[in-house]
């Protein structure tokens, strides 16, 4: 009988003890590589649920606007926002002519709201759920005017709610240019008012 010398030996038992560990590995890779799918599959379920109620926010929005019906600001705006706009009120009734708001920030109508608008082209420009924050482009259309609007979304008591309009217009050159409610409206209200 031939001996097999003791390096041989242990140069083979190291071998198959590499040998063994592999798959024990790729068994932590594939379950790594599921706990993050899994997760990803999460985040898109909870984008995708989180777009659709924003979309529904902004359809009930203008189904509600276009019946004239009241209380916008508090069935679909944030605290801030409707505490910013009670303040900008409050100090335009000390104004004898027409103060901060000269048409429904809303709809950028004057008088009384079409029974046709109807929110178009929506778009996600940012999505944040776990902050809770979302930027959507929109263009809201009727039989008197389309006007290009972004909405700024906050969580506010567990509700999707509008934090800021942003409204675009045509400057005299015809570039399009917009603005922030809601900086505007703090700007506005920073300053004294005027004698």
């Amino acid at each position: 009988m031939k001996k097999t010398p003791l390096f041989i030996t242990a140069l083979l038992l190291m071998l198959s003890a590499c040998g063994g560990q592999k798959p024990q590995e790729e068994k932590v890779e594939t379950a790594v590589a599921d706990t993050a799918a899994t997760a990803s599959v999460a985040t898109d379920s909870t984008a995708l649920k989180a777009k659709a109620e924003i979309v529904g926010i902004i359809n009930k929005l203008y189904a509600a606007a276009s019946k004239n019906e009241g209380d916008i600001d508090g069935r679909f705006a944030c605290h801030v926002w409707r505490d910013t706009v009670d303040a900008v009120n409050a100090k335009d009734a000390q104004l004898e002519e027409i103060g901060f708001f000269n048409d429904d920030y809303w709809t950028m109508m004057q008088d009384s709201n079409p029974d046709d608008l109807e929110a178009r082209d929506i778009q996600f420009e940012q999505l944040d759920v776990a902050k809770g924050r979302a930027l959507v482009d929109f263009v809201l259309h009727s039989s008197i005017q389309t006007v290009h609007m972004k909405f700024l979304f906050c969580r506010d008591d567990a509700d999707w709610r509008v934090h800021d309009i942003i409204r675009f217009f045509d400057d005299i050159d015809g570039t399009e240019s917009s603005f922030s409610f809601m900086k505007s409206m703090q700007g506005y209200l920073s300053k004294p008012l005027e004698e």
